[in-house]
């Protein structure tokens, strides 16, 4: 189970706020028009190593299915509210109107750059010389 966060991007219908998130709209774009792409590179930017699979899977036509996967990774990965597959699945065949590929690359790119939610910077202890 997942903490009480959820997707930086809204978890609702067009909560991917594709001007102000990791990718951006140019990002936004790439993902709407060659998502084999968008969600193999995503995968690999989150340290996922299946993202040939994700590539593979969605040019043979499972898309939805890739989509729904991989949002189910990064979610658990980053420690987000955990959504069933269900909702997953609801988002990603509804992917035109919820924009849920552009919200899983975002929390892609954020897990990238900053881990997991809730993961505190590295402490040091100080030495006194």
């Amino acid at each position: 189970m997942g903490s009480e966060s959820t997707f930086e991007h809204g978890d609702g219908c067009c909560g991917c706020k594709c001007t102000d998130g990791e990718i951006g709209f140019g990002g936004c774009l790439f993902t709407f028009c060659c998502p084999c792409f968008a969600l193999c590179n995503a995968a690999n930017d989150a340290g996922l190593k299946n993202g040939n699979l994700y590539c593979i899977a969605t040019l043979c036509g499972f898309g939805c299915c890739s989509l729904m996967f991989l949002g189910q990774e990064v979610e658990e990965k980053r420690g987000l509210k955990t959504h069933g597959g269900g909702w997953h699945c609801m988002h990603s065949c509804f992917d035109g109107c919820s924009c849920h590929s552009c919200r899983v690359v975002n929390e892609c790119k954020m897990l990238e750059k900053e881990g997991k939610v809730g993961n505190a910077p590295a402490t040091t202890e100080m030495v006194r010389n």
